[in-house]
């Protein structure tokens, strides 16, 4: 994953350093007369265990064709706005920022698309698309290894018929003016039903620990927690310690 989160600087007193809100995607520091914010973006793998899931009535859900995912750019930053990295960019960049995710979906930098797995979401009201689901293979290693899942060599090209990896939620965006209603959990079911019919047993997903309202609903949605860099390094102390 491609970060654009950019370094900021802010003229201000001690006293007004102090009362800044503090985002957990930056480092804070006071230097000069001067509040030093500097990139530390953190995020979270979790997972969910594939089982046959009742699809919410009301969405208009359609399969999203390879074809048709550079023409979800304007979607995309739309859906993320409010959202680090994007809220703290000009326009050009916010759109360079989205233009990047996307470019690296389509040229298989973040793992073998699952076209079988991609979703869109229209509603009559809106022109194109308001939601999407995006799903990739990964690396079978995010289950296990904090910080896991990109591809060390090209993964074969039979990867995803042979469920050589795990399957990545690696985007599902919603409209700004659509969220909360249910458009992303609709768009969730389908993929996962899609998966299991692949014979997929797990879905992976990754969330940043500065977008609250991503974590909340990874969880509402039943996906658990795998094991971070901490928890895994507690693992390996106990486990030293039951060996001897």
């Amino acid at each position: 994953m491609a970060f654009h989160h950019p370094r900021i600087e802010l003229p201000i007193t001690f006293d007004q350093f102090h009362t800044l809100p503090r985002n957990p995607a930056y480092k804070y520091e006071y230097f000069d007369k001067r509040a030093v914010l500097s990139p530390r973006p953190k995020a979270f793998s979790c997972v969910l265990d594939l089982k046959p899931t009742p699809v919410p009535d009301g969405f208009d859900v359609r399969p999203l064709p390879a074809a048709d995912i550079p023409g979800l750019e304007k979607l995309f930053l739309h859906a993320n706005i409010h959202t680090q990295p994007y809220q703290s960019l000009d326009e050009k960049k916010q759109a360079e920022a989205a233009k990047d995710a996307i470019e690296r979906v389509v040229a298989g930098d973040d793992g073998p698309l699952i076209e079988a797995a991609c979703f869109q979401v229209f509603d009559d009201r809106r022109d194109g698309p308001i939601g999407a689901a995006v799903v990739t293979l990964v690396h079978p290693d995010i289950l296990t290894v904090p910080f896991a899942g990109e591809w060390k060599e090209p993964p074969p090209a039979d990867a995803v018929a042979k469920r050589l990896g795990v399957p990545h939620l690696t985007w599902i965006f919603v409209s700004w003016w659509e969220v909360r209603r249910g458009v992303g959990s609709a768009l969730l079911a389908h993929a996962a039903n899609a998966l299991h019919r692949l014979g997929f047993p797990h879905l992976a997903s990754t969330f940043a620990l500065d977008n609250p309202a991503s974590a909340l609903w990874h969880w509402r949605n039943g996906f658990r927690l795998l094991p971070q860099m901490s928890a895994m390094g507690e693992l390996i102390r106990r486990r030293k310690k039951a060996s001897g």
